[in-house]
Parts: structure tokens; C-alpha cells; sequence
């Protein structure tokens, strides 16, 4: 599987969930998008670009203080646009224009955008065509602001990650072959994985033409009432989803006694705790 390929597989998985991950996945994400809002700074009559926009959080944060402009939010991924295209219209906001759009071909005109920013969703195959795009359509006095997740996950997510590779259907069908296919490659190619290595991130940022830039580090305590939540939080995501709809009952119960063992470490009496770092950056032309 190349790239490309693993691209399509990834964003097909994230249409499919798009509407579990709204419900379950994109409230927990509030918290981190603030901060990417505070760093971004929006200011009214301000034109933004969200990549990567999901299910529309980060655009919606930002609309209503670039009034009377607006946000241009782009995906690949077409299930999360539609349900991104509720959320911001059941909200009653009418400044965000949601396309569906590879934000490593970015087809506006150069030197268009006042700020960009992503929350999560810069890709980690094309990142640096990315960087290049987003300086291209970025005016001469833009910024670029965006969180993402170290190489190594936490304790929680890598107990998850463990145990589906335990666990794991032995038998898996064509799609969840795929779906393992593009996964592995993300997490085992060397450029993919410099994207959680901030050192990496602002040398290709330097590349693409961004004189000025910055890196700092965050972290954000997260709670699951139980790890039942937590599990329908990674389920939310189509790979995870897929890896446990595929198990045995007998591996499903093996998988979730073994991952209550794993995170008793991590259990206190108001649920399962975990600290999230991200990295955020941030960057400039001049």
C-alpha cells in the first residue's frame, strides 16, 4: 500500500464514524481547539482556513469571532463535512464554507487567507506539501497555528494499541486487511512519524518558506467515567472500531478484562485519568 492509498483507506474510516466521532470523540477535543484559538488570536473581518476540519469544531469556535468574514473548512473526508454542515448550522452559523478538499492541493488563490489553522488534522502522509500549500494561500503577514500528537501516545492509547494487536482477529476480512495496511504506515513511516517530533516539524515549516516559528508543549488531563467510555471513545474512530467489531467473543472479553487490568493504574474513584500532551506550533512568513 503507498501513500496515496493509505490516505483514501484513512479518510474513507473517518467518513464512516464521522457521526460517533461528533458524538464522541470531538467534545473531548474542545479543550485542546481553545488553545489553538487563543494562540491563533481571531480577529473580526479576519478570512481563516481550517484543515482537516472534521466534523467542524475548530471552525466553529473560530466563525463567530471573524464576523462579518469567515472560515473556509476543508476535509477529504465527505460523511465528516456533512455532519459538520449540521453542527454549524443547527448553531445557526452561516460564515463557515465547508469543501471537500485534500489540504496538500489547497485550489484557492495565493495570498488569500489572513490566518490558518488546524485542530488534529494536519496528515501525516504530505504533511510538508501541506506546510507549502498553506504559505502559498497565506497573505505575506499570516499565521499558521495547529496542534498535533507526539510520536508516542499515552498511557491509555498505547494500552489500546497493544491489546488490539493481542486480541486481533487472526482472519481479518479485506477491509480490516486495509485498514491494518494504512495504519502500520502511518505509524511506521520515518516522515510520518516526525510529525510528532516538534525539532522535525519546524525544520519542514522552515522549508515550505515560514521564517518565524514556534513550538511549545501542552498538556491536557483527560476523564473517562469508566473504561467502557473510554472504548466507545476509540470506537469512534473507524480502525479501532473495526479491530473489536471483527474479534471473537472470546478474544472481546479476554481484550477487555486484559485492558481493565492495564489501566488499573490509571483508575480513581470518579473513573479512568490520562494526561494528553499535544504539541503545538505556530508560524509566520515574516
Amino acid at each position: 500500500m503507498n501513500a496515496n492509498e493509505a490516505t483514501l483507506v484513512w479518510v474513507d474510516e473517518y467518513s464512516r464514524m464521522a457521526e460517533a466521532y461528533d458524538k464522541n470523540v470531538a467534545p473531548r477535543f474542545e479543550p485542546i481547539a481553545q488553545e489553538v484559538i487563543r494562540l491563533a488570536d481571531p480577529k473580526p473581518n479576519e478570512l481563516f482556513l481550517d484543515l482537516g476540519t472534521g466534523t467542524g469544531l475548530l471552525a466553529c469556535l473560530i466563525a463567530p469571532r471573524v464576523l462579518p468574514q469567515g472560515v473556509v473548512a476543508i476535509d477529504l473526508a465527505d460523511g465528516a463535512i456533512s455532519v459538520a454542515s449540521y453542527r454549524a448550522g443547527n448553531a445557526g452559523i452561516r460564515n463557515i464554507r465547508f469543501e471537500m478538499l485534500d489540504s496538500r492541493n489547497i485550489v484557492y488563490h495565493g495570498k488569500l487567507f489572513d490566518a490558518a489553522a488546524s485542530n488534529l488534522g494536519i496528515p501525516a502522509l504530505g504533511y510538508d506539501r501541506v506546510f507549502q500549500e498553506v504559505h502559498r494561500v497565506l497573505k505575506p503577514s499570516g499565521r499558521f497555528v495547529f496542534s498535533e500528537w507526539p510520536t508516542d501516545p499515552s498511557p491509555s492509547f498505547a494500552a489500546l494499541r497493544a491489546l488490539l494487536e493481542k486480541h486481533g482477529t487472526r482472519t481479518p476480512s479485506k477491509d480490516l486487511t486495509q485498514v491494518r495496511d494504512a495504519v502500520r504506515l502511518v505509524r511506521t513511516d520515518p516522515e510520518a512519524m516526525a510529525l510528532g517530533d516538534p525539532r522535525a516539524v519546524l525544520k519542514a515549516l522552515g522549508v515550505a518558506g515560514f521564517e518565524r516559528r514556534d513550538a511549545t508543549t501542552k498538556t491536557f488531563r483527560v476523564r473517562f467515567a469508566d473504561v467502557t467510555e473510554l472504548i466507545a471513545f476509540a470506537a469512534s474512530y473507524g480502525w479501532y472500531e473495526r479491530e473489536l467489531h471483527e474479534m471473537s467473543t472470546e478474544s472481546r472479553k479476554a481484550f477487555d478484562a486484559d485492558l481493565a487490568a492495564r489501566l488499573e493504574a490509571l483508575s480513581t474513584s470518579a473513573g479512568v485519568e490520562d494526561i494528553w500532551t499535544l504539541n503545538l506550533f505556530i508560524a509566520r512568513s515574516e
